[in-house]
């Protein structure tokens, strides 16, 4: 007999030979909106013909709770309504409510027909024997396992079954072929959804700009955008207020019982996810202890991974923190993170490893009821945003402070800086601390850092070494005024802590602030230690980094060789240290314009990093951009550009598009293309290079200012002098320069050489005239008469001098530029281009002398970039 959906919902009369109620099937929402591919997926599946033999189809919908599955189910189904003889919905969310469901089928009129006698089974059994092309439909089937739920399928191979499920593997009654786990909404779907439920004209562009940002905030979640919109449809806010309210009432909002929304359960989002919560409190009072171990693992880690980023969870954090031994603190007023370490998941096994089985079990509940979901990288797992703020905002503020604290522990004791430990686990785990410190911050208690001892030092090290400077310094500021306050200024750790600081502001380009505490600590070792402790040769090290980048090459020079010459006797010539020191001296050659002697040395310090750390070592890297920039510098543009493209290549896979050495690279690579006449793609880079450090670095950064003079740069050689002009970009970068570095750094002086080749080229010689003569004088001052920078300066007044008719003046500068040509070829090798290159200013200079003709054209250039 076949029985059609209408008839099985009016045959609801008296004559029941059961306990149970007819189980009517929901309607679905007349707010349905999207989904097509789902739907056209299962009409596709139950359509599809099975061959001669009569076969059993099946179909499982999987997805976190609020995804939709009940709502595509109900759409699928009126759509379907002509195929399918009768349709039996069973609410699946408990074995109660099954039995509820079963018995209520025995009630109906075909089945009273056939004398069931109102047991579960029987309907069961009447169900199988039907002959009709039936659909039975396990809705919620969340909480039991595939085999409870088996119990319940009909005997027989006819009819179709489709189950909606939390839990994943029930893909084992389907097949995996045969399910489809649901992910959020498209956008213009979930927009249209939300104007839908809102009652808002879908017509108006404000409303739908406003529908747009809602649902991101709301990350595209059925039921979340549902319950938005009940709530402004309501009368208790705007489509253009609602953003305000959920920000400071997001747990009263994702709650509110009265605006469930579309919801055939009558739950909000977050009472959605605390059914799930409260069947694993359920299950940790199991007297089964594999169910309740699991289950207590699960809420362990219910109160970590919402204080992570709720993406790229991994299982080597907890395998690295099961490995951190237990220290005992020499002062209490700096307690350590090792000592408060939660090890309830973090056992070891006999050999001395992590024992992950607790951890898995865990895993596996979480799994079940899509708390977390497993992403393509095995031991990689990730939380909706929705459920992640829900682990968060479902506690109180105690519980969150202390679930923080404990979450920041773990981050900080699975942190390693040793070779054992991959540079990538440090990429991602970067990212969840600094999630886990703006959780601290949100809950007004950011200053719990400054009290962990142990772990200040390495989550400095790593926010610096992954390019999050400013965070780095309010870290670095915190952990010596703590250190100053309890051990005293002149103590080991405070110096430890003070040097930090310096390295914090060397990276962020405060270059003077810096030098001051990089003195205070060479003082202070050097009377406290002695002169070739390791302590007092790495602050003489640092030191002379910050004079280099003060524009201080001699000194640097002088501490540097006093520091490789310490090395190689203490240490020996392969000591990491050591080839650093040969690396940082190399870097002073190039200042100064030793660039064969920087080459020499570039080239022993990548062979020794290559050897020793690897191809992709972050070092070994910068060893590879080291030498490429030199090689530029002696005119080796091809093999420059080679090197740095595979410096790009690499720092864009292993640190990522926004790592500020990754801009340094593109910045180089700009500079190169430069060089080479490949304008086009120079200017390319260099704006996307100035975008980036403005974003990142900020305005006044050195870095910043650096590459707007480089991009001013570029539009000269354009052509676009007026461009260069009108913009200020070479006028905003010396006086920035000016302000920041000093009106002698060597970047402010190629600042000033800039914007007088743009005053040339526009033809107003007489400021370009005052301009180059303060180069000329400050360069001769700081690098001496010989350097290549101080010819190029010598040249470009001389071409001045031609153009303003100041011939004896131009005439004496060509002659000191001859000179010093002669002089600087003699001292490099004679093949390098750079030969060649003040070889042609001799040539053009004798030309000059002999001729007395004027340059048509600027045969000198400055040093920018």
């Amino acid at each position: 007999m076949a029985l059609d959906l209408l008839q099985i919902n009016i045959h609801n009369d008296n004559r029941t030979t059961s306990d149970g109620v007819i189980a009517l099937m929901p309607n679905p929402s007349n707010r349905f909106t999207g989904r097509t591919e789902v739907i056209t997926k299962l009409k596709w599946h139950f359509s599809k013909a099975n061959g001669s033999a009569q076969k059993r189809k099946f179909f499982l919908l999987h997805g976190m709770g609020g995804i939709g599955k009940t709502q595509i189910c109900l759409k699928f189904i009126e759509e379907m309504s002509d195929c399918f003889s009768s349709v039996f919905w069973i609410d699946a969310s408990s074995v109660g409510t099954i039995t509820q469901g079963l018995k209520g089928i025995c009630n109906l009129p075909a089945a009273q027909s056939s004398r069931l006698d109102g047991s579960p089974e029987s309907a069961l059994h009447w169900i199988g024997l039907l002959k009709e092309n039936y659909v039975m439909i396990f809705d919620n089937a969340d909480v039991l396992s595939p085999t409870e739920l088996e119990a319940y399928l009909p005997p027989g191979r006819g009819g179709n079954i489709l189950i909606t499920s939390r839990n994943s593997t029930m893909r084992t009654l389907t097949s995996p072929e045969n399910s489809l786990e649901l992910t959020e909404m498209e956008e213009n779907d979930a927009i249209e959804l939300l104007l839908k439920a809102s009652c808002s004209d879908p017509s108006s562009m404000e409303f739908q700009t406003e529908a747009s940002r809602i649902v991101k905030e709301l990350f595209c979640l059925p039921l979340a955008i549902d319950q938005a919109g009940a709530y402004i449809a309501s009368g208790a806010t705007t489509i253009g207020n609602y953003l305000a309210k959920y920000s400071d009432h997001r747990k009263t909002l994702l709650s509110h019982s009265e605006f469930t929304g579309a919801s055939k359960y009558n739950r909000s989002v977050y009472g959605t996810l605390e059914l799930s919560y409260k069947e694993i409190q359920k299950r940790a009072e199991s007297d089964d202890p594999y169910k309740a171990n699991g289950a207590h693992s699960a809420m362990l880690l219910l109160e970590l991974f919402p204080f992570f980023h709720h993406e790229g969870i991994t299982e080597e954090i907890f395998s690295y923190a099961a490995l951190q031994k237990i220290q005992k603190t020499s002062n209490l007023e700096l307690p350590l993170a090792s000592s408060m370490l939660d090890r309830r998941l973090l056992s070891l096994n006999n050999a001395g490893t992590w024992d992950s089985l607790l951890f898995g079990e865990g895993i596996r509940v979480l799994l079940f009821f899509s708390l977390i979901k497993k992403v393509q990288s095995d031991c990689v797992y990730a939380m909706h945003p929705l459920v992640h703020t829900w682990g968060r905002d479902r506690l109180t503020l105690n519980e969150r402070k202390k679930c923080c604290i404990m979450a920041y522990v773990t981050l900080s004791c699975s942190l390693r800086f040793d070779a054992g430990q991959l540079y990538g686990f440090q990429r991602a785990l970067v990212t969840h601390v600094r999630a886990n410190m703006e959780y601290f911050k949100s809950e007004g208690s950011e200053d719990i850092f400054s009290y962990m001892d142990d772990s200040y030092e390495k989550i400095w090290r790593l926010l610096l070494e992954q390019g999050y400077f400013k965070e780095a310094e309010n870290l670095a500021n915190k952990g010596l005024d703590r250190k100053k306050k309890i051990l005293g200024v002149e103590h080991p750790d405070t110096l430890n802590a003070m040097g930090n600081l310096a390295a914090t502001y060397y990276k962020l380009g405060k270059y003077i602030e810096g030098e001051k505490l990089e003195i205070q600590v060479l003082v202070a070792r050097n009377r406290i230690l002695e002169v070739e402790h390791p302590d007092t040769i790495r602050a003489m090290a640092n030191l002379a980094g910050t004079y280099r980048k003060l524009g201080k090459y001699t000194e640097a020079e002088k501490l540097q060789m006093q520091v490789l010459d310490a090395r190689k006797r203490i240490i020996g010539v392969e000591h990491p240290d050591t080839i650093d020191a040969m690396g940082n001296l190399a870097e002073t050659n190039y200042e100064l314009g030793k660039y064969t002697e920087a080459e020499m040395l570039e080239m022993q310090v990548l062979d020794a990093r290559n050897k020793i750390l690897g191809v992709e070592h972050p070092d070994t890297i910068k060893a590879m951009a080291n030498l490429a920039g030199t090689y530029r510098k002696l005119g080796k543009y091809t093999e420059a550009e080679m090197l740095q493209m595979q410096v790009l290549d690499a720092r864009n896979r292993i640190l990522g598009v926004e790592h500020p050495d990754t801009i340094d690279a593109m910045e180089n690579l700009a500079t190169t293309y430069y060089k080479l006449g490949k304008y086009t793609e120079a200017e390319e880079l260099e704006m996307q290079v100035l975008d980036a450090r403005n974003i990142i670095l900020g305005v006044e950064h050195p870095g910043t200012i650096r590459a707007k003079g480089n991009l001013a740069v570029s539009y000269r050689k354009f052509g676009k002098y007026t461009e260069a002009e009108k913009l200020q970009m070479q006028m905003q970068v010396l006086d920035a320069r000016n302000r920041i570095l000093g009106v002698e750094h060597p970047d402010t002086i190629d600042a000033l050489g800039n914007l007088a080749t743009t005053y040339y080229k526009l033809g107003k010689y007489t400021e370009a005239e005052e301009l180059e003569m303060q180069v000329l004088d400050a360069r001769c001052r700081i690098i001496g008469v010989e350097h290549p920078d101080t010819i190029h300066a010598m040249g470009n007044l001389a071409e001045t001098y031609h153009k303003l008719g100041k011939y004896k003046e131009a005439e004496k500068l060509e002659m000191q530029v001859l000179a010093a040509s002669n002089r600087t070829l003699g001292m490099e090798d004679s093949g390098t281009n750079l030969a060649k290159r003040i070889s042609k200013f001799k040539s053009r200079i004798t030309h000059l002398f002999h001729k007395k003709e004027h340059f048509d054209n600027r045969g000198f250039v400055g040093t920018s970039s």
